[in-house]
Protein backbone atom coordinates (compact mmCIF):
# COMPACT_ATOMS: atom_id res chain seq x y z
CA UNK A 1 0.00 0.00 0.00
CA UNK A 2 1.32 3.80 -0.94
CA UNK A 3 2.50 5.52 2.13
CA UNK A 4 1.24 8.85 0.77
CA UNK A 5 -2.04 9.76 -1.51
CA UNK A 6 -3.61 12.40 -2.68
CA UNK A 7 -7.45 13.19 -3.18
CA UNK A 8 -9.75 16.40 -4.95
CA UNK A 9 -13.34 16.30 -4.40
CA UNK A 10 -13.98 17.03 -7.76
CA UNK A 11 -18.00 16.75 -6.55
CA UNK A 12 -17.67 19.92 -4.09
CA UNK A 13 -20.08 21.95 -5.58
CA UNK A 14 -19.52 25.26 -3.23
CA UNK A 15 -15.76 25.18 -4.79
CA UNK A 16 -16.80 24.47 -8.31
CA UNK A 17 -19.49 27.21 -8.79
CA UNK A 18 -17.00 29.64 -7.20
CA UNK A 19 -14.09 29.22 -10.02
CA UNK A 20 -14.28 30.23 -13.56
CA UNK A 21 -14.93 27.17 -15.57
CA UNK A 22 -12.99 27.20 -18.97
CA UNK A 23 -14.41 26.71 -22.63
CA UNK A 24 -13.64 24.18 -24.48
CA UNK A 25 -12.22 25.54 -28.37
CA UNK A 26 -13.96 22.70 -30.07
CA UNK A 27 -16.28 19.92 -29.95
CA UNK A 28 -16.20 17.03 -32.34
CA UNK A 29 -19.32 15.37 -32.93
CA UNK A 30 -20.05 12.01 -33.94
CA UNK A 31 -22.20 8.97 -32.98
CA UNK A 32 -20.41 6.46 -30.83
CA UNK A 33 -16.93 7.06 -30.40
CA UNK A 34 -14.77 4.22 -29.42
CA UNK A 35 -11.30 5.74 -29.46
CA UNK A 36 -8.88 8.95 -30.89
CA UNK A 37 -5.40 9.69 -31.17
CA UNK A 38 -3.74 13.11 -32.64
CA UNK A 39 -1.75 13.01 -35.64
CA UNK A 40 1.93 14.71 -34.98
CA UNK A 41 1.12 17.66 -36.89
CA UNK A 42 -0.60 18.92 -33.82
CA UNK A 43 -3.94 20.13 -35.61
CA UNK A 44 -5.59 17.00 -36.43
CA UNK A 45 -7.29 14.29 -34.58
CA UNK A 46 -8.24 11.06 -36.03
CA UNK A 47 -11.31 9.10 -34.37
CA UNK A 48 -13.28 5.86 -34.24
CA UNK A 49 -16.64 4.90 -34.36
CA UNK A 50 -18.53 1.95 -33.07
CA UNK A 51 -20.26 1.62 -36.50
CA UNK A 52 -16.67 0.93 -37.70
CA UNK A 53 -16.28 4.29 -39.78
CA UNK A 54 -12.91 6.57 -38.88
CA UNK A 55 -12.97 10.24 -39.18
CA UNK A 56 -10.03 12.78 -39.34
CA UNK A 57 -11.13 16.31 -37.73
CA UNK A 58 -8.94 19.51 -37.66
CA UNK A 59 -8.23 21.19 -34.76
CA UNK A 60 -7.99 24.86 -35.57
CA UNK A 61 -11.35 24.90 -37.48
CA UNK A 62 -13.66 22.09 -35.34
CA UNK A 63 -14.50 20.56 -39.21
CA UNK A 64 -14.55 16.97 -40.17
CA UNK A 65 -12.20 16.37 -42.99
CA UNK A 66 -13.68 14.66 -46.07
CA UNK A 67 -15.38 11.89 -45.99
CA UNK A 68 -15.52 9.23 -43.31
CA UNK A 69 -12.86 5.89 -43.86
CA UNK A 70 -14.83 2.76 -44.07
CA UNK A 71 -13.71 -0.70 -43.97
CA UNK A 72 -15.01 -4.42 -42.55
CA UNK A 73 -14.13 -5.91 -39.22
CA UNK A 74 -16.33 -4.17 -37.14
CA UNK A 75 -15.70 -1.61 -34.03
CA UNK A 76 -12.55 0.44 -33.92
CA UNK A 77 -11.65 0.20 -30.21
CA UNK A 78 -8.08 1.43 -30.36
CA UNK A 79 -5.65 3.38 -32.02
CA UNK A 80 -1.22 3.24 -31.95
CA UNK A 81 0.28 5.93 -34.50
CA UNK A 82 3.93 4.83 -35.45
CA UNK A 83 7.02 7.11 -34.61
CA UNK A 84 7.03 8.95 -37.65
CA UNK A 85 3.89 9.72 -37.63
CA UNK A 86 2.63 8.56 -41.02
CA UNK A 87 0.85 5.15 -40.56
CA UNK A 88 -2.00 4.53 -37.44
CA UNK A 89 -2.76 0.84 -36.84
CA UNK A 90 -6.30 0.28 -36.10
CA UNK A 91 -7.58 -2.27 -34.06
CA UNK A 92 -10.99 -3.74 -34.63
CA UNK A 93 -13.54 -5.83 -32.88
CA UNK A 94 -13.22 -9.12 -34.75
CA UNK A 95 -9.53 -8.87 -33.25
CA UNK A 96 -8.04 -7.82 -36.61
CA UNK A 97 -5.27 -5.18 -37.12
CA UNK A 98 -5.52 -2.79 -40.08
CA UNK A 99 -2.73 -0.12 -41.24
CA UNK A 100 -3.71 3.08 -42.93
CA UNK A 101 -2.16 6.42 -43.74
CA UNK A 102 -3.07 9.47 -41.96
CA UNK A 103 -4.95 10.45 -45.68
CA UNK A 104 -7.49 7.84 -44.99
CA UNK A 105 -5.81 5.07 -47.67
CA UNK A 106 -5.88 0.97 -46.23
CA UNK A 107 -2.99 -1.15 -46.30
CA UNK A 108 -4.19 -4.53 -48.10
CA UNK A 109 -2.62 -6.99 -45.49
CA UNK A 110 -5.07 -7.10 -42.57
CA UNK A 111 -2.99 -9.26 -39.41
CA UNK A 112 -5.15 -11.57 -37.63
CA UNK A 113 -4.28 -13.83 -34.65
CA UNK A 114 -6.87 -12.35 -31.88
CA UNK A 115 -9.74 -14.72 -31.09
CA UNK A 116 -12.40 -11.38 -29.71
CA UNK A 117 -11.81 -7.64 -29.65
CA UNK A 118 -8.81 -5.90 -29.56
CA UNK A 119 -8.39 -4.01 -26.55
CA UNK A 120 -4.65 -2.29 -27.03
CA UNK A 121 -2.51 -1.38 -28.84
CA UNK A 122 1.44 -0.16 -28.28
CA UNK A 123 3.97 0.82 -31.48
CA UNK A 124 7.22 0.62 -30.38
CA UNK A 125 10.01 3.80 -30.28
CA UNK A 126 12.14 2.83 -33.45
CA UNK A 127 9.22 1.76 -35.37
CA UNK A 128 9.91 -1.60 -36.27
CA UNK A 129 7.13 -3.65 -33.82
CA UNK A 130 3.29 -3.22 -33.08
CA UNK A 131 2.18 -4.91 -29.49
CA UNK A 132 -1.36 -5.64 -29.64
CA UNK A 133 -3.63 -7.41 -27.12
CA UNK A 134 -7.31 -8.85 -26.36
CA UNK A 135 -10.06 -9.36 -24.73
CA UNK A 136 -8.35 -13.23 -24.00
CA UNK A 137 -5.07 -14.34 -25.18
CA UNK A 138 -1.40 -13.53 -25.20
CA UNK A 139 -0.14 -10.58 -26.01
CA UNK A 140 1.27 -10.47 -29.46
CA UNK A 141 4.50 -8.15 -30.68
CA UNK A 142 4.90 -8.20 -34.34
CA UNK A 143 7.03 -6.79 -36.81
CA UNK A 144 5.53 -3.51 -38.32
CA UNK A 145 6.42 -4.57 -41.81
CA UNK A 146 5.00 -7.75 -42.27
CA UNK A 147 2.81 -8.47 -39.27
CA UNK A 148 4.91 -11.47 -38.29
CA UNK A 149 4.63 -12.62 -34.96
CA UNK A 150 8.13 -12.32 -33.34
CA UNK A 151 6.72 -12.79 -29.53
CA UNK A 152 3.63 -13.98 -27.24
CA UNK A 153 3.78 -12.63 -24.10
CA UNK A 154 2.05 -14.35 -21.69
CA UNK A 155 1.68 -17.42 -23.54
CA UNK A 156 3.07 -20.11 -20.74
CA UNK A 157 1.06 -21.41 -17.98
CA UNK A 158 0.68 -17.62 -16.32
CA UNK A 159 -1.12 -16.48 -18.69
CA UNK A 160 -4.37 -18.11 -17.10
CA UNK A 161 -4.09 -15.60 -14.65
CA UNK A 162 -3.80 -12.57 -16.82
CA UNK A 163 -7.47 -12.90 -17.57
CA UNK A 164 -6.61 -10.64 -21.07
CA UNK A 165 -5.54 -7.57 -21.71
CA UNK A 166 -6.69 -3.95 -20.94
CA UNK A 167 -3.64 -1.58 -21.75
CA UNK A 168 -0.61 -1.64 -23.26
CA UNK A 169 2.32 0.21 -23.71
CA UNK A 170 5.87 0.57 -24.93
CA UNK A 171 8.85 2.50 -22.58
CA UNK A 172 10.70 5.08 -24.11
CA UNK A 173 13.78 3.37 -24.53
CA UNK A 174 12.15 0.65 -26.21
CA UNK A 175 13.63 -2.45 -23.83
CA UNK A 176 9.89 -3.02 -21.82
CA UNK A 177 6.42 -3.17 -22.57
CA UNK A 178 3.90 -2.76 -19.47
CA UNK A 179 0.46 -4.86 -19.84
CA UNK A 180 -2.19 -3.63 -17.45
CA UNK A 181 -5.41 -6.97 -16.51
CA UNK A 182 -7.34 -7.37 -13.90
CA UNK A 183 -5.96 -6.52 -10.64
CA UNK A 184 -2.64 -6.83 -12.00
CA UNK A 185 0.22 -4.53 -13.95
CA UNK A 186 3.10 -6.65 -15.74
CA UNK A 187 6.41 -5.36 -17.36
CA UNK A 188 8.08 -7.61 -19.88
CA UNK A 189 11.25 -8.11 -21.78
CA UNK A 190 10.35 -5.99 -25.10
CA UNK A 191 12.99 -7.94 -27.10
CA UNK A 192 12.98 -11.16 -25.61
CA UNK A 193 9.52 -11.63 -24.38
CA UNK A 194 10.60 -12.49 -20.26
CA UNK A 195 8.79 -11.35 -17.23
CA UNK A 196 10.56 -8.69 -15.82
CA UNK A 197 8.37 -7.24 -13.32
CA UNK A 198 5.08 -8.47 -11.56
CA UNK A 199 2.70 -9.65 -11.03
CA UNK A 200 2.85 -5.77 -9.54
CA UNK A 201 -0.91 -5.95 -7.38
CA UNK A 202 -3.16 -2.93 -8.06
CA UNK A 203 -5.74 -2.76 -5.84
CA UNK A 204 -8.24 -1.65 -8.77
CA UNK A 205 -10.86 -4.67 -10.42
CA UNK A 206 -9.05 -3.84 -13.55
CA UNK A 207 -5.88 -1.71 -14.89
CA UNK A 208 -7.63 0.36 -18.06
CA UNK A 209 -4.44 2.31 -18.50
CA UNK A 210 -1.18 2.77 -18.23
CA UNK A 211 1.80 5.57 -19.21
CA UNK A 212 5.07 5.23 -18.95
CA UNK A 213 7.21 8.49 -17.33
CA UNK A 214 9.15 10.54 -19.66
CA UNK A 215 12.44 8.81 -18.34
CA UNK A 216 10.56 5.60 -17.69
CA UNK A 217 11.28 5.25 -13.86
CA UNK A 218 7.48 5.35 -13.37
CA UNK A 219 4.68 3.85 -14.37
CA UNK A 220 1.40 5.28 -14.07
CA UNK A 221 -2.12 3.48 -14.05
CA UNK A 222 -5.99 4.20 -14.04
CA UNK A 223 -7.87 1.74 -12.07
CA UNK A 224 -11.08 2.18 -9.57
CA UNK A 225 -10.94 5.83 -8.18
CA UNK A 226 -7.17 5.91 -8.43
CA UNK A 227 -4.44 7.20 -10.18
CA UNK A 228 -1.35 4.74 -9.55
CA UNK A 229 2.56 5.65 -9.60
CA UNK A 230 4.67 2.62 -9.39
CA UNK A 231 8.46 1.84 -9.62
CA UNK A 232 9.10 -0.10 -12.68
CA UNK A 233 12.11 -1.30 -11.47
CA UNK A 234 10.48 -3.09 -8.12
CA UNK A 235 7.07 -2.17 -8.62
CA UNK A 236 6.47 -0.59 -5.45
CA UNK A 237 3.97 2.10 -5.02
CA UNK A 238 4.84 5.44 -4.51
CA UNK A 239 1.93 7.11 -4.32
CA UNK A 240 -1.71 7.27 -5.45
CA UNK A 241 -3.97 10.49 -6.86
CA UNK A 242 -7.49 9.71 -5.56
CA UNK A 243 -11.16 10.95 -7.25
CA UNK A 244 -14.31 10.51 -6.20
CA UNK A 245 -15.32 8.36 -9.16
CA UNK A 246 -13.75 5.34 -10.93
CA UNK A 247 -11.04 6.52 -13.42
CA UNK A 248 -10.65 5.12 -17.00
CA UNK A 249 -7.69 6.72 -18.41
CA UNK A 250 -4.71 8.74 -17.50
CA UNK A 251 -2.39 10.75 -19.59
CA UNK A 252 0.69 12.75 -19.13
CA UNK A 253 2.01 15.60 -20.90
CA UNK A 254 4.99 15.60 -23.35
CA UNK A 255 5.69 19.16 -22.00
CA UNK A 256 4.71 19.89 -18.30
CA UNK A 257 4.79 17.83 -15.44
CA UNK A 258 1.22 17.17 -15.47
CA UNK A 259 -0.96 13.98 -15.41
CA UNK A 260 -4.13 13.79 -16.63
CA UNK A 261 -7.39 12.12 -15.12
CA UNK A 262 -10.58 11.32 -16.75
CA UNK A 263 -13.32 8.58 -15.85
CA UNK A 264 -16.83 8.08 -14.47
CA UNK A 265 -19.87 11.08 -13.88
CA UNK A 266 -17.78 13.17 -15.88
CA UNK A 267 -14.40 13.18 -13.82
CA UNK A 268 -11.36 15.41 -15.01
CA UNK A 269 -8.77 16.54 -13.09
CA UNK A 270 -4.80 17.49 -13.88
CA UNK A 271 -2.31 16.73 -11.28
CA UNK A 272 1.28 17.95 -10.31
CA UNK A 273 3.30 15.11 -10.40
CA UNK A 274 5.80 16.61 -8.48
CA UNK A 275 3.88 18.30 -5.76
CA UNK A 276 1.09 15.78 -5.80
CA UNK A 277 -1.39 18.68 -6.03
CA UNK A 278 -4.40 19.38 -8.33
CA UNK A 279 -3.85 22.08 -10.67
CA UNK A 280 -5.72 24.47 -12.87
CA UNK A 281 -9.78 25.12 -13.04
CA UNK A 282 -12.60 22.20 -13.16
CA UNK A 283 -13.06 20.93 -16.80
CA UNK A 284 -15.43 18.34 -16.30
CA UNK A 285 -18.70 17.92 -18.44
CA UNK A 286 -21.74 19.96 -17.46
CA UNK A 287 -23.75 16.39 -18.39
CA UNK A 288 -21.16 14.39 -16.35
CA UNK A 289 -21.23 11.42 -19.03
CA UNK A 290 -18.68 8.73 -18.33
CA UNK A 291 -15.12 9.74 -20.51
CA UNK A 292 -13.06 6.77 -21.16
CA UNK A 293 -10.26 8.52 -22.80
CA UNK A 294 -7.92 11.49 -22.72
CA UNK A 295 -5.00 12.51 -23.80
CA UNK A 296 -2.47 15.66 -24.67
CA UNK A 297 -1.08 16.85 -28.24
CA UNK A 298 2.46 15.66 -28.76
CA UNK A 299 3.25 19.80 -28.29
CA UNK A 300 1.51 19.75 -25.51
CA UNK A 301 -0.73 22.69 -25.80
CA UNK A 302 -4.07 20.71 -26.90
CA UNK A 303 -5.88 18.04 -24.41
CA UNK A 304 -8.84 15.74 -25.70
CA UNK A 305 -11.12 13.67 -23.79
CA UNK A 306 -14.23 11.59 -25.00
CA UNK A 307 -16.76 8.78 -23.35
CA UNK A 308 -20.15 8.43 -23.61
CA UNK A 309 -21.75 11.80 -25.29
CA UNK A 310 -20.79 10.89 -27.92
CA UNK A 311 -18.35 13.98 -29.12
CA UNK A 312 -14.40 14.59 -28.50
CA UNK A 313 -13.65 17.78 -26.91
CA UNK A 314 -10.88 19.40 -27.25
CA UNK A 315 -9.37 22.00 -25.04
CA UNK A 316 -6.58 24.56 -24.77
CA UNK A 317 -4.23 23.62 -21.65
CA UNK A 318 -3.59 27.41 -20.87
CA UNK A 319 -7.45 28.07 -20.58
CA UNK A 320 -7.46 24.72 -18.14
CA UNK A 321 -4.02 25.68 -16.08
CA UNK A 322 -3.24 29.22 -17.25
CA UNK A 323 -0.14 29.21 -14.26
CA UNK A 324 1.71 26.08 -16.35
CA UNK A 325 4.38 27.97 -18.79
CA UNK A 326 3.81 27.80 -22.86
CA UNK A 327 5.35 24.96 -24.02
CA UNK A 328 8.35 25.47 -26.06
CA UNK A 329 8.07 25.06 -29.92
CA UNK A 330 8.37 21.55 -30.27
CA UNK A 331 11.04 19.70 -32.35
CA UNK A 332 7.87 18.53 -35.04
CA UNK A 333 7.70 22.38 -35.61
CA UNK A 334 11.51 23.04 -36.16
CA UNK A 335 12.79 20.21 -38.19
CA UNK A 336 10.37 17.63 -39.66
CA UNK A 337 13.28 15.99 -41.94
CA UNK A 338 14.83 14.01 -39.20
CA UNK A 339 12.37 12.92 -36.82
CA UNK A 340 12.23 9.37 -34.17
CA UNK A 341 14.86 7.54 -35.73
CA UNK A 342 16.05 6.21 -32.36
CA UNK A 343 14.29 4.05 -29.75
CA UNK A 344 12.63 6.29 -27.39
CA UNK A 345 12.03 9.27 -30.14
CA UNK A 346 8.45 8.73 -30.78
CA UNK A 347 5.15 10.32 -29.03
CA UNK A 348 4.56 8.18 -26.28
CA UNK A 349 0.98 8.49 -26.25
CA UNK A 350 0.20 5.87 -28.74
CA UNK A 351 -1.63 3.91 -27.01
CA UNK A 352 -3.67 5.89 -24.59
CA UNK A 353 -5.62 8.20 -26.95
CA UNK A 354 -8.40 5.93 -26.81
CA UNK A 355 -11.51 4.75 -25.34
CA UNK A 356 -11.25 2.48 -22.20
CA UNK A 357 -12.98 -0.03 -23.13
CA UNK A 358 -15.63 -1.21 -20.24
CA UNK A 359 -16.89 -4.17 -20.67
CA UNK A 360 -20.09 -6.44 -19.17
CA UNK A 361 -17.21 -9.09 -18.37
CA UNK A 362 -17.82 -10.54 -21.41
CA UNK A 363 -17.90 -9.30 -25.03
CA UNK A 364 -20.16 -5.95 -24.93
CA UNK A 365 -18.06 -3.02 -24.97
CA UNK A 366 -19.23 0.36 -23.96
CA UNK A 367 -18.22 4.29 -24.13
Amino acid sequence: MSSESSMVSILDEASTLSQHRPTPKHEFKSRDITSFIFLHDNVHIVSGSRDGTIRKWDCDTGLLIGEPWESKGGSTYVFALSPDGKTISCGRNNGSVQLWNTDGEMREDIWTGHTLWMSALSWSPSGGHIASGSGIGPILIRKAGNGEVEHELGSTERWSGLNGVDSLAYSHSGDRIASGHSETIYIWNSNTGELLVGPIEDPGSRVSSVVWSLDDSKLYSASDKFAHVFDSTSGTELHRFEHDHRIYSVALSPKHNVLACVGYDGVAQLWDTQSHQPLGQPFRQKARKELHCVSFSPDGRYLAYSGRDEKITLWMVKDIAPELPSPPPSCLEVDATNLFTEEGRDDVYDDFFRVQPVFSHKQEHSC
